[in-house]
């Protein structure tokens, strides 16, 4: 039998259904808040946040870390270079030299930092400096472990021994007599001599002795010994020497210097001394092995040194049995 009126609730209860789930669906297109809506908050106990902490706790650590590290190594007395080693030194004073580097960086940088520690050693410092107080051509300095620093050095020729057959002196670059040393010795002339005996009044044979020439010869392994490792001047002319007074010329002066330096450091030839007869700028090398070098000391050394080291290698001459070789006429050398 038909019920209108339940009909009538069956209707109801669909339209509602419907209405409800097309209520639901247009709420996921806005968002309703309420007197009590706020963002999201970080659950403190995340994964993510952990991570955060842990690497700000860790970066922190680092840095700190590093800094007492830092400080250690500038502050701490183990790492202040307390030791030089310094090579080279053949006429400057081992004590002095070394004394004069630990000066040097005895100080504070930025009126906190020790000049001294290792980390903060400034070598072109200490080159620039020991340049300026001491005669050098040349310096390296290097940091080396157990703060111990290591110089080697090339020092700089500015003094000559001057001999003039009876006293020897210091010569300085310009060729002045800047202290007299002391007197030549009787061992150091080779005397040709003519023994001649004759009778006198009495009958009495006597013996007469004659020099027939004195040639002076230095002792240079004595003289370097004595006086240090300087270029030797033998001069024939017997000036008598002063202090203050000039003997030879600065060209002159120079010319030995640069022999000196060249021989010694760029050949296995020996300088023994130098000897002149006159200021012109001529004069001889007698070298160690006794043979002599004829040069002009007072121009184109470097030239005429070119000519000797190419003359050693094209002609492969027998150093020991030379005589002289002549390099005064540059683009003809002669030698015996």
């Amino acid at each position: 039998m038909f019920n209108r009126h339940r009909l009538k609730r069956k209707w109801g209860r669909g339209i509602e259904k419907v209405s409800n789930f097309l209520a639901q669906t247009k709420s996921h297109d806005r968002v309703l808040k309420d007197f009590a809506w706020h963002a999201i908050k970080q659950n403190p106990l995340s994964v993510g946040h952990q991570t955060k902490k842990r690497f700000k706790l860790l970066f922190t650590i680092l840095i700190v870390s590093f800094l007492a590290v830092l400080m250690v190594g500038i502050y701490h007395p183990f790492f202040y270079v307390n030791k030089v080693v310094a090579t080279g030194l053949q006429r400057i004073s081992q004590k002095e030299f070394e004394e004069a580097i630990l000066g040097i960086m005895d100080y504070r940088k930025l009126f906190f930092l020790p000049g001294n520690s290792y980390f903060l050693v400034d070598v072109e410092e200490i080159k620039n400096i020991l340049k300026e107080r001491f005669p050098i051509e040349s310096v390296t300095v290097k940091k080396g472990f157990s703060a111990t620093l290591s110089v080697q050095i090339e020092e700089k020729i500015s003094t000559l021994i001057y001999d003039n057959g009876k006293e020897y002196g210091y010569l300085d670059g310009g060729g002045n007599i800047v202290e007299i040393i002391r007197q030549v010795g009787e061992d150091e002339w080779i005397k040709k001599t003519l023994t001649t005996t004759s009778t006198n009044e009495k009958g009495e044979v006597v013996e007469e002795i004659k020099i027939l020439e004195a040639i002076h010869t230095p002792n240079t392994r004595q003289i370097v010994e004595e006086m240090g490792d300087y270029p030797i001047l033998f001069d024939k002319r017997s000036q008598t020497i002063a202090l203050n007074t000039s003997v030879i010329s600065k060209e002159m002066a120079a010319g030995i210097i640069d022999w000196f330096n060249l021989l010694n450091k760029k050949t296995d030839i020996s300088f023994g001394h130098a000897v002149i007869e006159d200021g012109r700028g001529e004069g001889e090398i007698i070298t160690g092995a006794g043979w002599r070098l004829k040069v002009k000391l007072t121009e184109n050394v470097d030239l005429q040194f070119v000519e000797l080291q190419h003359l050693l290698v094209k002609e492969k001459i027998n150093l020991n049995s030379l005589n002289y070789i002549d390099l005064r006429y540059l683009g003809k050398v002669y030698w015996q």
